[in-house]
């Protein structure tokens, strides 16, 4: 590395085949200096230093031996003319003219160029007079921008002068200033709209996404160019000592991580993608530590670092472009709001450099302040808290005076900004300290898309649209919210819901733990801090039994309620669910969970409001829905017809579906006659999703047959209802939604899945062999986070059904092969619940043996469990 090479004059495959070499060569080298590990941006100068050399003596060579050295100058660009160049990156590169563009010149470019490109360098190349730079760049924001990192190779140093004055005289002054300056803003918005828009990205882009270098470069060109294209150094005013150390080591540690994935594919390549998460985890000395994996350890401290980079290139370009210039300060209109602040010119603003070490809780109150009178802060006053937030200590986090602004502002509009432009300054973690240890926090897989920290302000968001823009699709909880009493109650729970989960396995329970400290530091009292506490440790509960449980078994709900205890709990609890769920990521919330959640929640209350935590006498209410399915048939079916279907099915069949169901269950039923099915569709277009009811002459193993016809026809099943008539007769009811999770509606496809139905229950084909047709996407081929498998039995949860829940990864045709096992092992399903998270499968299993009894053998538990994990390995 650094070394100086020679290539004498020769033929073009004869350097050609010396540049390979010496290329080879060097990048191995590099490649083991880097894994010791070495600085990334070691390893970056390195190579640019290496390039030089390289480039250099290909140049003198060629210019020799063309003669067409003199007047020209070989200037560096990009990466490589800021001297951070990746490996495998483009090498950017221009040469520079004095007059006229002769065939010596145009010789020499030629063979500079194929060499190059034949020794497989990704080399980008111009040639200019120095007036047309200028032109071209008034016209080109790229190519002004790449002025501002123009670097000196060699050839005449003159040229490249003169080029470095006429970039200072015309472009970076008056107008084209201000226009390149607007420009590079607005490209950095656009940029991290189109890589996310967001840090926490499950597989962030290095180079590209928001919290990545070119974050680093766009903070540096702003400050470059309100310097006429020199660099202003970061110590003048712009950054402290310690932001600029902090700055350098994030930007260091993104190179190496860049520089991996470019030894690693051997091409430029700068997602980092999750099998590299993993790879590049072990590499930089993480390792599994209890409840946490070395990828989630190394994600955390990417996303810290990353996230560094955002706010400090913000903290840049914010302190670069803040008008210094005070003699218009006297127009601008000043409104007092206290004396430690006042707004100025639509900021709001600090009276003194001290308030904050003289009233640290003050700090507080420029939050509650910004927040009520809709004002950002100015940067000054952030650059206080910044510089103070020592300041915030255990006697602060006790102080009334700060509780009671903190609760302010979870009781104001704007709880969401104002909440993440504390977290953004550092001041939410230095007050609940506890937050800190969720801070940055990744869990691997597909599901939890963001970090704890921002998915915890993510749900006070989804609280806070209820409000807004929530109010015509999700009317119930909007109503709901409106009528809470303490809303900064509800919304400091939601804050604190999972900070549990940085102490591993039960965070709900751990967190529960911790709540009442930080509750009785912010001021609370007793009752609300065991409504805090409550929530914490319940959070989950909604949400695990209206999705895992069968919400028909009466003594389940009656459960649910006495947990619950009482109304308003109820109501907050399913608040904070819809915050909760809505926060995991974009594709986790649809109609379907909507509808288990609201139909569990009126169940709950329908319990705490009657009282009683007894059940309801069944007898009574069967006759009701039974005189109710009468009156809607009317003359379609006679009352003997009615009195006989109610006496084929159980009685859970009837508390589970209202007399409409029945009513058209009767319908279908009826219809079967000689046909060997039927199946009827229906639309649910207010929640959704399709419903399926599929009636059969019962065989076993029929819920295998059908979801494996779902499975070759793309078909997602979210739930099915299992009924055996006495008569022998199936009832088996479905609700799906298409791949992409819309209702079914095309004919051809409907048509395509009664065609397998018909010929799957007739024998003709064997479902297997259509499930094996169906051939993965290339979705399903992407390397993803391993999702472990295990399966609970559990004879407790209902009186009725032993329950098997199974945890594994999604995939192609899962239900199919589930199901098909449980048929080989003998056991009947009544009930399914299918729940995905990201690519993870939760399905619970109620089953009963051939018998119609529950499974209580030791053994035999020990069989399904053993045989459910063989088969899902």
């Amino acid at each position: 590395m650094g070394e100086t090479f020679l290539l004498t004059r020769g033929d073009k495959n004869e350097l050609t085949a010396k540049i390979k070499g010496h290329f080879a060569a060097h990048e191995e080298e590099l490649k083991k200096t880097h894994r010791i590990p070495s600085g990334g941006l070691t390893i970056t100068r390195s190579h640019t230093i290496f390039v030089d050399s390289i480039l250099s003596s290909l140049f003198k060579a060629i210019s020799a031996e063309v003669s067409a050295g003199r007047d020209t100058a070989l200037i560096a660009l990009g990466g490589y003319g800021r001297g951070e160049l990746n490996i495998r990156s483009d090498i950017d590169l221009m040469l520079l003219y004095k007059k006229g563009l002769t065939a010596e010149i145009e010789q020499l470019t030629q063979k500079m160029l194929y060499i190059l490109w034949d020794a497989g360098l990704d080399v980008g190349f111009a040639i200019r007079k120095s007036g047309e730079c200028i032109d071209l760049a008034r016209e080109d924001s790229k190519t002004m921008t790449s002025f501002l990192d123009i670097r000196y190779l060699l050839g005449d140093n003159g040229l490249f002068t003169e080029l470095e004055e006429r970039v200072k005289k015309h472009l970076f002054t008056g107008k084209p200033l201000r226009n390149f300056i607007e420009e590079k803003l607005e490209e950095k918005k656009t940029r991290h709209e189109k890589y996310g828009g967001s840090v926490y990205i499950l597989e962030p882009n290095v180079k590209e996404g928001e919290g990545g270098l070119r974050d680093i470069h766009t903070a540096t060109w702003v400050v470059k160019a309100k310097n006429q294209g020199q660099f202003l150094p970061l110590e003048t005013g712009l950054l402290t000592g310690a932001e600029i150390r902090s700055l350098e080591e994030a930007g260091d540690f993104l190179h190496w991580v860049r520089n991996d994935l470019h030894f690693e594919t051997r091409r430029k390549k700068d997602q980092l993608t999750f099998e590299h998460q993993e790879r590049i985890a072990g590499l930089r000395g993480f390792v599994d530590k209890g409840h946490e994996l070395a990828v989630e350890a190394f994600m955390q401290e990417y996303y810290r670092r990353a996230s560094g980079i955002k706010n400090t290139s913000d903290l840049i370009i914010s302190r670069c472009l803040r008008k210094k210039d005070a003699v218009f300060t006297f127009i601008r209109k000043k409104s007092k709001i206290d004396e430690n602040f006042s707004t100025l010119g639509g900021l709001l603003t600090v009276a003194g450099d001290d308030v904050f070490t003289k009233n640290p809780p003050s700090i507080m109150k420029a939050f509650e302040h910004s927040q009520s009178f809709s004002v950002d802060m100015d940067r000054r006053t952030k650059d206080l808290i910044l510089k103070n937030l020592e300041v915030i200590d255990d006697a602060f986090r006790s102080s009334p005076q700060a509780g009671k602004s903190f609760m302010n502002i979870l009781n104001g509009e704007k709880v969401y900004e104002t909440l993440l432009e504390m977290h953004t300054l550092k001041v939410l973690e230095r007050y609940i300290p506890e937050f800190s240890a969720i801070t940055y926090k990744v869990q691997h897989d597909l599901y939890h898309v963001y970090t704890v920290d921002i998915h915890s302000l993510f749900a006070i968001r989804e609280l806070e649209r209820l409000k807004t823009s929530y109010r015509g699709e999700f009317a119930l909880l909007s109503d709901l919210f409106s009528e809470v009493k303490n809303p900064e109650i509800l919304i400091l729970a939601v804050l604190l819901h999972d900070i549990g989960k940085a102490l591993g396995k039960g965070h709900a329970q751990k967190g529960a733990a911790v709540a009442p400290e930080i509750c009785k530091r912010i001021g609370l009292t007793e009752d609300d801090t065991n409504l805090v506490t409550f929530l914490v440790k319940n959070h989950l509960l909604l949400a695990d039994t209206a999705q895992y449980r069968d919400m028909h078994d009466e003594k389940l709900v009656i459960e649910f309620a006495r947990t619950v205890a009482d109304a308003g709990r109820l109501t907050l609890l399913y608040l904070l669910t819809f915050a909760d769920v809505r926060a995991v990521g974009p594709e986790v919330w649809n109609q379907w969970k909507g509808t288990l959640f609201m139909e569990l929640f009126f169940k709950g209350m329908t319990v705490l409001e009657r009282g009683s935590f007894e059940a309801e006498e069944a007898g009574a209410k069967i006759l009701r829905i039974k005189e109710r399915v009468k009156e809607l048939l009317n003359e379609e079916a006679d009352a003997f017809a009615v009195e006989n279907y109610f006496t084929l099915l159980p009685t859970r069949y009837f508390l589970a579906n209202g007399p409409e169901a029945i009513s058209a269950h009767i319908k279908i039923v009826r219809s079967l006659r000689g046909e060997p099915y039927v199946m009827n569709v229906t639309q649910v277009t207010e929640r959704e999703y399709t419903e399926l009811t599929v009636c059969t002459h019962d065989i076993h193993g029929l819920f295998a047959m059908i979801s494996g016809v779902m499975a070759a026809n793309s078909v997602n099943i979210l739930g099915a209802q299992i009924n055996t008539l006495k008569n022998g007769i199936a009832l088996d009811i479905f609700q799906v939604e298409s791949a992409f999770g819309e209702l079914i509606t095309d004919e051809l496809k409907i048509k395509k899945i009664e065609k397998n139905l018909h010929e799957v229950i007739s024998g003709k084909v064997k479902v297997a062999a259509l499930v094996e047709k169906v051939k993965p996407s290339i979705l399903d081929k992407k390397i993803k986070p391993k999702v472990p498998t295990y399966v609970e039995i559990d004879n407790t949860i209902s009186d009725t059904f032993t329950v098997i829940d199974i945890h594994t990864q999604d995939r192609l045709g899962l239900l199919y092969r589930i199901s098909s096992t449980l048929m080989n092992l003998g056991l009947y399903i009544y009930i399914a619940k299918i729940a995905t998270k990201g690519d993870g499968a939760a399905d619970i299993f109620y089953v009963k043996d051939i018998f119609g009894q529950k499974i209580y053998n030791k053994d035999a538990l020990e069989d399904i469990e053993g045989t459910l994990r063989s088969n899902l390995a």
